[in-house]
């Protein structure tokens, strides 16, 4: 297995009773392994950090899961983090499981979306009440065309 360059950066949400303990016993557990930075906004109940290293995926997976962990039990809301390893780039999506849930459908929508509008595209879009009935005989239908 070889090594690469590993980083992750970005920001969490904090509930306002985070503990600096907390946070020093994230920076020790993960400090064996990488150089650790992570600062914590008490005003904006925030924490940013970034953890960079050459480490081998199993040890950067391993992180990975550890800022997944601590994002479970302190984060306030869901959040997007940058993680980079042999410089592949993907998203580390961490917090609360609702908001983890809705981050990840909306990254999926804006993918498909951007594939869409790879090439001059046309399609019906048919718009309903929010609570699914038609209302009457009429069917609303919109013709939309994406030119790129």
């Amino acid at each position: 297995m070889e090594k690469a360059i590993y980083v992750l950066s970005g920001s969490i949400p904090v509930h306002d009773d985070l503990e600096v303990e907390q946070i020093e016993r994230l920076t020790r557990h993960i400090s064996g392994f990488a150089e650790v930075y992570l600062g914590h906004d008490e005003v904006a109940h925030a924490v940013s950090l970034r953890v960079s290293g050459t480490m081998l995926r199993d040890d950067a997976r391993l992180i990975d899961r550890r800022i997944e962990k601590f994002a479970e039990e302190y984060c306030s809301a869901g959040a997007i983090l940058l993680s980079e390893w042999n410089g592949l780039t993907r998203w580390l999506v961490v917090g609360m499981n609702w908001h983890v849930q809705c981050l990840v459908r909306l990254g999926a929508v804006q993918e498909q979306f951007a594939r869409l509008i790879e090439r001059d595209f046309d399609f019906l879009v048919r718009l309903e009440p929010p609570d699914g009935s038609s209302g009457g005989l009429s069917q609303h239908l919109m013709s939309v065309s994406i030119s790129t």
